[in-house]
């Protein structure tokens, strides 16, 4: 079940729903409490591990750079993973860039989140 298809929010799982729905907004601070403590985040090829690292490396992003982030599609690869297409534009170098973000979720909890070019 690889097919993409347009962004549409009732597609994806309740939990990534209501991580996307604070990250876009730049609402860290909400957004982790989706995440479980011992959560792994691989980011720009970082990894990072638990709530409490992940949210001060998103978080000191929110406050060095300003952020547009638009949702662009929605695939599911397997069933324990949807793939969400992201558009990013803002103050950042290089001021946008398409990434895809990878929810891997275990009994219905996002356990890791990779987010790559």
């Amino acid at each position: 079940m690889n097919d993409k298809t347009a962004f549409a929010w009732d597609q994806l799982s309740e939990v990534v729903a209501n991580y996307l729905r604070a990250h876009v907004a730049q609402d860290f601070a909400t957004a982790v409490t989706y995440l479980p403590e011992d959560v792994t985040v691989l980011d720009n090829g970082e990894v990072l591990q638990g709530r409490e690292e992940t949210f001060r490396l998103f978080d000191k992003s929110a406050q060095d750079y300003d952020v547009e982030t638009t949702l662009n599609s929605i695939s599911r690869p397997a069933d324990d993973l949807w793939e969400v297409g992201t558009h990013l534009s803002g103050n950042f170098p290089g001021g946008e860039v398409d990434l895809r973000m990878i929810f891997t979720l275990v009994d219905g909890v996002i356990q890791k989140l990779e987010i790559t070019v």
